[in-house]
């Protein structure tokens, strides 16, 4: 099938939808993050959780992210496979989450591969679905159906500690 400009033109946005998607949760702006959704948009964070809808995902990041200082973390997303029909799209990206919190510790919390499907709407892409396929963890190794993945006891600690540090400034 022979690629049209209209489909370079789609996908260039996606990934700007991407980008938008990981510099919002690094510079912890929940409403700018829940508007990148369509108004029935879904998360599946996995052990994190699931949002169904706009609000719900804006109030969901709202509580992880309002007020955390910014780039406590960084979200290396990488690698786009993406496929392009009309108004609708998926793509798989690679994941890379470091944590920025400590001094002389391996940054590198998890490998993921993002799963997600894009919507045109009003001439706009926006996120219909995404979903985190977890295969790597620091503190679990490879992921498995029989070494399941779970909220890091490390990254409830750090994010505990970042909210009181952040509170007490």
């Amino acid at each position: 099938m022979p690629i049209t400009t209209e489909t370079l033109l789609a996908k260039e946005e996606i990934r700007e939808l991407r980008h938008s998607f990981a510099w919002y949760l690094e510079t912890s702006a929940p409403d700018a993050l829940a508007d990148l959704f369509c108004a029935d948009g879904v998360i599946d964070t996995g052990p994190w959780g699931r949002m169904e809808g706009q609000e719900a995902i804006r109030k969901g990041y709202g509580r992880a992210y309002r007020d955390m200082p910014q780039f406590t973390a960084l979200h290396a997303v990488t690698n786009p496979r993406l496929i392009v029909d009309g108004d609708e799209a998926e793509g798989t990206w690679y994941l890379l989450d470091f944590s920025l919190r400590e001094a002389n510790v391996n940054p590198l919390l998890i490998v993921a591969l993002y799963e997600e499907r894009y919507r045109r709407v009003d001439g706009v892409w926006k996120y219909a679905f995404l979903k985190l396929n977890y295969l790597w963890s620091a503190e679990k190794g490879r992921i498995t159906p029989d070494n399941p993945m779970a909220v890091p006891v490390a990254s409830r600690a750090a994010y505990r500690e970042a909210k009181a540090t952040t509170a007490a400034e």
